[in-house]
């Protein structure tokens, strides 16, 4: 029943992320926008960054503040080398990704606060594409894809195949009137309701503010979310440098899901969970013979890795590219081991260091 569950679950979500279409970019009217970008220790990976949003072709009244949360490498000196009529750089008011955007939001002129991440690079038309659905005055927040840079690395090839998987589902819930998911790196809200939201009360964690607002905004509008599917719209980040690196960001990930929705967020979670702890069992199952329970094991198994690739093809289908069958067979073994690592790790891990910090 699990796996039947599970592959009904999977399955709906990859048919609503193949019938989401992307929101239209015609702009009639030009909105003031003022993009937020929380750095600290960013000074390898934040010239790029700086030199995709000087490229960007929206033709209305934008700004970029750039919000240094006391950086400890000369992540500043390369923001203000780089700073001029649009780039502009903030000291935060406190320490933490929270309190740098919150800084940054109070200096904001723009009625459309747009927000991503110091190492991520959107296209030309970012702006535009992200902007446009805010047309609807009934719109509060928009939501938009992010990739993982591949490179040649397994950790950065498989990086890539879970973020277009993430990609789906996350456009997935905008589509089916039940956001859950968004990604710090790419979302957009009014300024008027991140104020309003911004007065109330949030959980005190380092990691998961995206998820936080969208959770607010859905309950002082809950018919005031969507997903830009656009291509112009898709925001591509580096992958983790190594797994070390990878498995502490799904811990911080991991961390959050107590806050999630219990039915929306939490019960698909737990689901995967037990799904991935399933598949994990079988060859050992089989190996020694547990009474037959390696061949009772063996049809949730397949009908998880089933499920799975109907999910990720949706990705890469819409966006990217198909992966290496290396690299697929790869991801076959990692993914659940991590959900396995993660799920039991993260939700009791108190502190964490993050970027030469220790945070809660």
């Amino acid at each position: 029943m699990l796996s039947l569950l599970y592959l009904w679950i999977l399955e709906r979500s990859r048919r609503a992320w193949l019938r989401l279409t992307p929101l239209p970019i015609s702009l009639e009217q030009m909105p003031s926008v003022s993009i937020l970008i929380a750095a600290r220790n960013e000074a390898d990976r934040i010239q790029p960054t700086l030199e995709a949003l000087d490229a960007q072709d929206y033709p209305g009244d934008w700004e970029v503040l750039l919000i240094d949360d006391h950086s400890e490498d000369p992540t500043r000196e390369v923001i203000e080398r780089h700073a001029g009529q649009r780039i502009n750089l903030l000291t935060s008011d406190g320490q933490g990704k929270r309190a740098a955007l919150f800084t940054g939001a109070r200096s904001a002129t723009g009625s459309i606060l747009l927000f991503t991440d110091a190492d991520c690079l959107p296209a030309p038309g970012w702006i535009r594409a992200m902007v446009a659905p805010f047309q609807d005055q009934g719109i509060h927040w928009v939501s938009g894809p992010v990739i993982s840079l591949s490179t040649d690395s397994l950790v950065s090839r498989y990086d890539t195949l879970e973020s277009q998987g993430l990609m789906a589902w996350t456009g997935a819930g905008f589509a089916l009137g039940h956001p859950v998911l968004a990604q710090g790196a790419n979302m957009a809200i009014r300024k008027s309701t991140f104020d309003h939201i911004a007065a109330a009360s949030l959980p005190q964690r380092a990691s998961g503010d995206d998820l936080f607002f969208l959770a607010k905004c859905r309950q002082h509008y809950p018919e005031g979310s969507r997903f830009q599917a656009d291509h112009q719209a898709i925001i591509q980040t580096a992958a983790p440098p190594s797994w070390s690196n990878l498995v502490a960001q799904r811990l911080r990930w991991a961390s959050k899901t107590g806050h999630l929705d219990r039915w929306q967020g939490q019960a698909p979670m737990i689901l995967t969970f037990l799904m991935s702890l399933i598949f994990l069992l079988t060859p050992v199952a089989l190996v020694w013979d547990w009474s037959g329970a390696g061949l009772v094991l063996i049809l949730p198994a397949m009908i998880k890795l089933i499920a799975d690739h109907r999910l990720l093809s949706g990705g890469w289908q819409k966006a990217g590219s198909p992966p290496s069958w290396s690299t697929y067979a790869a991801a076959v073994i990692i993914h659940p081991v991590l959900v396995l690592v993660a799920g039991v790790l993260g939700p009791l891990r108190r502190t964490y260091l993050w970027k030469g910090r220790l945070v809660q």
